[in-house]
């Protein structure tokens, strides 16, 4: 072992600096990828699990009237629960957006369940009106901090609030993947915004048609922090007197002349129709928050709950896990693979390397096998020296993933920030022994050559031997090339396995700046053209409680609006599994979702699904089946499947025509061939006023492009690394054949001629690496983004190949490189004297 040690110590103290760097480095970036992308996986799931504990396990979120909740309570699959909590829905004022928004009360003493958990700031002082507690990740999309208005709107009646904190709660996902964003005010702040039903009469309602303009707002005094003017006269968003939700009874079917309230369960259902059993009473809605006894069966559980009468919809904690993390691990996953691309790239980077070492030292290796060395003593001294300098390598690898994976992190820095560094020292030990494998997998077959060599040849510096130059030189003769190109391109296919060696590292470069390119072509195509996530709209208007048919009117008049569509969300079982339903109502021709397969939704009693909605169960176009969406039993058949990303493309969609009588959630509104999201949006808010909620549609490129920006550099890395490794390997190559160049300096050869020698040699190389990297890349490309966007739930297909201009640039670019890298190279070598080339050592 001592004599190994010393071995590999001396070639480390001794060998050519350029070669030990360049295996060093190409080890330090494979172990980067590979650590970066495992600490992105585990890091985000790690930092959920752990609020998830200090939330008190909130394992399913139900939401209906806070009589049906109080029954639900009693479920002995609970182990213990939050007391039942009544919320408001509001609108609040992001920038010049606006969001949909829970407002609920937290309050000293409330069961540990569930709780949301404070960032920053404090809580609502006691008895104090007009603070907030805000959600996280919306504080950080919109800049807002403690001390900073907020402004609300809660049916129609404005109110302007103080935050005082900001809190993350785990009752759905974060903003901006899931909406409504979480708000938390004292009980005082809660009555204020929507008084109880004893602090105020039902307004009086004498007609179903909307109040005549001019007509006064029915806004009891001393109600709400900002009420309306008396004589103030309806918004186009609210013709007439639209009925306060916080009102009791208002807008109840029972009440007659009241128009009915959307916000309100089961408003406005006739007697029998879905939704028609739910209390609306009481203007508030409620939540309940429980631990189950078992946490595995949470969506058996969920599904058989979801089905009671008032219940609203339920909310499976594994379904929010999924969802705030999915993004973190696909891209995580990706970012691993092509940590593994670069691994494969060093594979041939270090082979390559080791053989130029072992070349140069062959000399050395002789002597030491003709004082004793053994043939494997020899090999095991020379991977011992390429692993020690990929220790170093792995090392550098491991640390600088660690910094980078922070950076990385994709989804979960507005709710959580940005994660401090987690130190794994079993990433660091995978990533060793990963590399190892490759390194000395790599140095044995060019360490076992390098002892076969006859000593007797080696020592008195005879050219080592090849059995190709025979038929080399009968080529070179067919192609009738001149002197510099001839010896050029002999140089190279007389070493056949260095050149391939060298040759092949460039290949999974060219294949890396292809895979880097083409995600990123796909990223922006997902961005440009929204319907490729199923989002094929350009702004949201939240219903609110306007009588239907007069937004419906409005919205065909804005200008700049090309068609709408609405959308009412439910939590739908089949089986014992739970999955998001939609269904749709409008115009089936302005709902442009991207279908990939069989027809779109068109008419009652058809279904068209999310990619992942078919994986999940099996489906296939054609399939007929049974789902119960609230309370609502469906039969449908599945018409198609469409390109869907929320829930990871797990959602149902149908026509809204069998729920008859429940009004939508939301209109989805898209704009003209010119327009764009935001000045539909601004188009939207004049014309309905600031009583309606509209958002105009957003997407997420910030984070896509800090993963797609650390694939290109990483793939540039590759580049760099597999051309300074050509750049050895050619430069061994001349040192090689130093005597032979030696000779033809004295017969006439210039430094130019020289130095195109080394350039043609290197342009072959680039030819031949780009010639079949190119494919290769393509193909790896596909593969890898379609992973990508099957996780996501778009479904396979979708992939973007990089530029034709890139590609058609590819090969030329890759060979000038090539024939750059080979003058640089043998620059200072074939500026030596012919006399000096002679006696080269």
């Amino acid at each position: 072992m001592s004599a190994i040690l010393r071995l590999a110590r001396s070639g480390l103290r001794g060998g050519n600096r350029a070669t030990a760097i360049a295996t060093a480095l190409v080890a330090a970036l494979a172990g980067t990828g590979v650590v970066a992308g495992l600490s992105v996986q585990g890091q985000g799931g790690a930092e959920v699990d752990r609020i998830y504990r200090d939330a008190g396990r909130p394992d399913l979120a139900v939401y209906g009237t806070p009589e049906v909740l109080e029954a639900v309570r009693r479920d002995p699959a609970f182990a213990a629960t939050a007391p039942v909590s009544p919320y408001l829905e509001a609108a609040v004022a992001l920038g010049q957006d606006s969001v949909e928004a829970r407002v609920a009360t937290v309050v000293g003493g409330t069961s540990p369940v569930g709780r949301p958990l404070l960032r920053t700031g404090a809580w609502p002082a006691a008895g104090v009106a007009g603070e907030v507690v805000f959600d996280q990740a919306a504080a950080t999309e919109a800049g807002i901090r403690p001390g900073d208005p907020v402004r609300l709107t809660v049916g129609g009646r404005p109110a302007t609030l103080t935050v005082v904190g900001t809190a993350v709660d785990l009752t759905d996902c974060f903003y901006p993947d899931c909406d409504p964003i979480r708000l938390f005010v004292d009980p005082v702040t809660l009555a204020t915004l929507a008084p109880p039903p004893t602090a105020a009469p039902t307004p009086p309602a004498t007609a179903p048609t909307p109040n005549p303009p001019g007509a006064a707002d029915p806004a009891p005094p001393d109600t709400a922090p900002t009420p309306n003017p008396p004589d103030a006269a309806p918004t186009p968003a609210q013709p007439g007197a639209a009925p306060d939700p916080a009102q009791p009874g208002a807008g109840d079917p029972a009440q007659p002349g009241a128009a009915p309230d959307p916000a309100q369960p089961g408003a406005g259902d006739p007697a029998g129709s879905p939704g028609a059993d739910r209390s609306a009473a009481d203007g508030r809605k409620a939540m309940l928050v429980a631990r189950l006894v078992d946490p595995d069966r949470a969506d058996a559980v969920a599904a058989e709950i979801g089905t009671r009468s008032g219940v609203e919809a339920v909310q499976p904690w594994p379904d929010t896990r999924e969802d705030i993390l999915i993004r973190d691990r696909i891209f995580g996953a990706s970012l691993a693979g092509f940590g593994v691309f670069v691994l494969l790239a060093a594979a041939f980077v270090v082979a390559g390397t080791a053989t130029a070492r072992l070349l140069a030292r062959r000399r050395e290796i002789a002597l030491l096998q003709s004082v004793g060395y053994t043939t494997r003593q020899v090999i095991a001294g020379l991977v011992t020296e390429a692993l020690l300098l990929g220790a170093v390598g792995v090392l550098a690898g491991w640390v600088a993933g660690t910094l980078l994976a922070p950076f990385l992190q994709v989804g979960l820095g507005g709710a959580l920030g940005r994660p401090g560094l987690r130190i794994a020292p079993l990433s660091l030990l995978g990533s060793a022994l990963l590399v190892g494998t490759v390194l000395a997998a790599a140095t044995v077959l060019p360490a076992w050559r390098a002892t076969r060599q006859p000593v007797s040849d080696v020592l008195r510096n005879a050219p080592p031997r090849s059995a190709a130059p025979a038929r080399v030189t009968r080529m070179l003769d067919r192609l009738r090339l001149g002197p510099t190109y001839r010896y050029g391109l002999g140089a190279v296919l007389t070493r056949p396995g260095r050149s391939a060696l060298t040759a092949a590292a460039l290949v999974v470069a060219v294949a890396a700046v292809v895979v880097g390119v083409g995600f990123t072509a796909t990223v922006d195509r997902l961005i440009a053209e929204p319907a490729r996530t199923g989002d094929p709209y350009d702004a949201i208007v939240v219903a609110d409680g306007t009588d239907p048919a007069t937004l419906t009117a409005a919205l065909a008049g804005t200008p700049g609006a090309a068609g709408w569509y609405s959308r009412l969300d439910r939590r739908t079982t089949l089986g014992d599994q739970t999955f998001l339903s939609r269904a749709l109502g409008g115009d089936p021709a302005d709902a442009r979702f991207m279908v990939r397969e069989g027809r779109p939704l068109r008419a009652p009693g058809e279904a068209i699904v999310g990619y992942g909605l078919l994986r999940r169960f099996g489906l296939q176009v054609g399939d007929t089946i049974e789902v119960r969406a609230g309370e609502t039993p469906l039969r449908l058949t599945v018409v198609g499947w469409y390109a869907e990303t929320e829930d990871t493309g797990e959602v149902l969609m149908y026509r809204a025509e069998m729920l008859p009588g429940v009004p939508p959630d939301a209109y989805l509104v898209s704009a003209g061939p010119t327009g764009t999201p935001e000045a539909l949006a601004a188009a939207l808010r004049d014309r309905l006023g600031p009583g309606v909620t509209v958002q105009a549609r957003k997407s997420d490129p910030d984070e896509l492009g800090t993963f797609a920006l650390a694939m290109r550099l990483l793939a540039v890395l590759v580049l760099m690394v597999s051309l300074a490794n050509l750049a050895a390997a050619l430069l061994t190559g001349a040192r090689e054949h130093a005597r032979t160049l030696g000779v033809l300096r004295a017969v006439g050869f210039t430094v130019r001629q020289t130095l195109a020698q080394s350039a043609t040699g290197g342009a072959a190389l680039g030819l031949a690496a780009a010639l079949v990297g190119l494919p290769i890349g393509l193909l790896v490309s596909r593969l890898l983004t379609n992973q990508v966007l099957v996780g996501i739930g778009a479904g396979p297909g979708l992939a973007e190949l990089p530029s034709a201009g890139l590609l058609a640039a590819t090969v030329p670019a890759t060979t000038l490189a090539g024939a750059l890298v080979g003058a640089l190279a043998a620059g200072r070598l074939a500026r030596a004297g012919a006399a000096d080339l002679v006696r080269y050592e």
